[in-house]
């Protein structure tokens, strides 16, 4: 599916799923320490909730998988959900395709939502107001960037 967002590369359509291949391949690049940045703020944890948002090929959810969240996760690209499903096989991570924009689970579904390297690509002001009614109450946003 392509993206059109007129203050990235002036506007020219691109689309991910082209690159889900490589993104499978050599993408996998986040150090650990990343991932004890994220348990160090409780988040992302046993009992939890979370849903990871540009999910791309599941770096995030793959990568903290193990520290017993549940993980719900969402890519524009039919492509990179179907190589994040090739990556995680044997966890129950679940994976939908589907714009961020157009993204509806119910209210109170979640106790963090994630979005790693992509926060920039979405509407704001659609996303944010669903992103508030899918959270828990005390439940945490989470963008991160390299």
């Amino acid at each position: 599916m392509k993206i059109t967002n007129r203050d990235i590369d002036s506007g020219k359509p691109f689309d991910w799923g082209k690159t889900s291949f490589d993104y499978a391949k050599f993408r996998d690049i986040y150090p650990q320490e990343f991932y004890q940045k994220i348990v160090g703020r409780k988040l992302c944890l046993d009992g939890q909730s979370v849903l990871d948002i540009g999910t791309g090929t599941g770096v995030l959810p793959r990568n903290m998988y193990q520290y017993g969240a549940k993980w719900t996760a969402a890519d524009i690209s039919e492509n990179q959900i179907e190589q994040a499903k090739i990556l995680s096989k044997g966890m129950d991570i679940d994976y939908h395709v589907v714009s961020t924009e157009d993204i509806s689970f119910s209210d109170n579904s979640f106790d963090v939502i994630t979005a790693c390297q992509c926060f920039w690509y979405f509407d704001h002001e659609t996303v944010m107001p669903k992103f508030y009614r899918m959270l828990k109450q005390g439940g945490s946003i989470l963008v991160l960037y390299m």
